[in-house]
């Protein structure tokens, strides 16, 4: 799961972090060009846990929205986040295609666990309550001898 979140991560850095200097647009076609194979078998080993799950393929899209929304906040919120993304891409883009498991694994933090994707758990069933019988009406009170 880390290598997806890590590659999260790094896609939500080239979308926001767009200054020339930084060039991180073409930093992430580099990771995605030299890590296209990981990458690939990553989401086909995600697609089959989702559907031992038994959440399919509607699953790991709530995650993969799930990650991808909590990576937009945090760069909303750290301080200097695009200089930290450059240097994640910049020690991503050293390493050997069969190290990023590995460091992503070390590198980021543990993804929510994948158990929180599940469509929320249906409400309990609620039984109709019984309607009281209703009042008599004066009238009916009266001819039965009942006090109103």
């Amino acid at each position: 799961m880390q290598v997806r979140q890590l590659q999260v991560e790094l896609m939500v850095g080239a979308l926001k972090c767009q200054s020339p200097e930084q060039n991180l647009r073409d930093k992430y076609s580099s990771f995605v060009n030299r890590f296209n194979a990981g990458i690939s078998a990553n989401a086909q080993e995600l697609r089959a846990m989702f559907k031992r799950q038994g959440k399919g393929e509607k699953g790991m899209d709530r995650y993969m929205t799930e990650l991808s929304n909590d990576a937009s906040i945090r760069s909303a919120h750290i301080e200097d986040y695009c200089t930290s993304v450059e240097a994640m891409f910049d020690k991503a883009l050293t390493l050997r295609p069969q190290e990023l498991s590995a460091w992503a694994a070390d590198s980021v933090e543990k993804p929510t666990p994948a158990v929180s994707c599940s469509a929320p758990e249906k409400p309990a069933q609620v039984r109709q309550a019984k309607a009281k019988s209703q009042a008599k009406p004066a009238a009916d009170k009266k001819k039965s001898g009942e006090k109103s």
